[in-house]
């Protein structure tokens, strides 16, 4: 009896079976590539969009625009509570890489700075060192997710 038809049987197995799961092994890593930037991608518009929004509801702050109950204060802190700036950024922290996280950090606590200037009754002329310095750290942000992203390029400035 000769070996060499059951020797190139197992071994056409051993080939066939090996690129099946080598097939499968590259197919669920790139599943998972996707998966995940799609998760982090989510992650980055929400807490960009809560951003804006505490900056929008503290600017009506800044113009008077809160229950007259309230002292500016609590008004600004109301609104920046509102926006859920936090649970997004906690979404941030444990998802994107430490690029990311720290631009994200810098700019929630610059906006946070700018709650706090508010909160004390400046008017925008007094406060809008800390407005242009939020603007460069919300570039900062929107740059590092765009890295992230693999976007290429710079995105346009946009001002506050």
């Amino acid at each position: 009896m000769s070996w060499i038809p059951v020797l190139s049987t197992v071994v056409g197995a051993v080939i066939g079976l090996g690129s099946g799961l080598l097939t499968e092994h590259l197919r669920a890593g790139r599943e998972h590539t996707g998966q995940s930037l799609s998760a982090r991608r989510d992650v980055y518009v929400q807490y960009l969009a809560a951003l804006h929004d505490a900056n929008e509801a503290l600017r009506a702050v800044s113009l008077g625009e809160h229950a007259p109950d309230l002292t500016r204060k609590s008004a600004a802190r109301v609104a920046f509570r509102s926006a859920r700036i936090t649970q997004a950024r906690e979404h941030v922290i444990l998802l994107a890489p430490e690029p990311v996280i720290t631009a994200a950090d810098n700019a929630y606590r610059s906006l946070r700075t700018l709650r706090d200037r508010i909160g004390q009754g400046e008017q925008l002329a007094q406060y809008e060192p800390a407005l242009m310095a939020y603007g460069d750290s919300l570039d900062e942000l929107r740059q590092a997710v765009r890295h992230d992203l693999g976007i290429n390029g710079r995105s346009p400035r946009i001002e506050l």
